[in-house]
C-alpha cells in the first residue's frame, strides 16, 4: 500500500497539478499512513531536475521528539532513475508502528547537501527485518583480500 498512496517529491506539487502520470503527490502538510509489505517498506520518491548521475537519495526516518535516526536508506542515482525522475526506495529495517519524521536529501558528487525535503508519516504497523538466507563470508573474504592487496600494490607502484 506504501508505494500506491503517492510519490514523495523534493518539490512541493501546486495542488492543481498534483498528479504526475499514475502517482499523486504527497504533499508537506499531509500526515500519511504507510503499511509496510513483506519485503519492507516501499517509498517512490520524485528526483528534482538539479538530480545527476551518481547522486545519492538519502531517506532518513526519525521518531517524532527523539534526536537519533531510528532508520537510513541511501540509494544512488542511475542512468535509468536519472532518465525516469523517480527512485523507489526500501526501508527493510525494524520500525515500531509510531509517527515519523522523514527526511529526503539529494546529495551530490563530493558529499554536499543539494536538495532536502521533509515529510510526517505514520507507520500504521510495526516494519519487521525481512529474513535473508545465510551469505557465504568466505567467498567475501577472498574478494576483500585481492582488493587490499591490490590496493596495496597500485600504492606500491605509484611511488615509483
Amino acid at each position: 500500500m506504501s508505494s500506491n498512496l503517492g510519490i514523495f517529491s523534493f518539490n512541493a506539487a501546486q495542488i492543481e497539478s498534483s498528479i504526475r502520470g499514475k502517482y499523486r503527490s504527497v504533499q508537506p502538510y499531509e500526515k500519511p499512513v504507510l503499511r509496510p509489505d513483506d519485503n519492507g517498506l516501499s517509498l517512490t520518491i520524485e528526483l528534482p531536475k538539479d538530480a545527476r548521475i551518481g547522486d545519492k537519495v538519502e531517506v532518513i526516518l526519525t521518531k517524532l521528539g527523539e534526536r537519533v535516526a531510528k532508520s537510513e536508506s541511501v540509494l544512488t542515482v542511475d542512468a535509468d532513475t536519472y532518465l525516469t525522475k523517480i527512485v523507489d526506495v526500501k526501508i527493510q529495517q525494524p520500525l515500531e508502528a509510531d509517527r515519523y519524521a522523514m527526511q529526503i536529501n539529494l546529495v551530490g558528487l563530493h558529499d554536499y547537501l543539494k536538495n532536502t525535503a521533509e515529510f510526517t508519516i505514520t507507520l500504521a504497523e510495526a516494519l519487521i527485518a525481512p529474513s535473508h538466507p545465510e551469505i557465504d563470508v568466505n567467498g567475501d573474504e577472498v574478494n576483500g583480500a585481492k582488493r587490499l592487496f591490490n590496493a596495496a600494490m597500485s600504492a606500491v607502484l605509484s611511488v615509483f
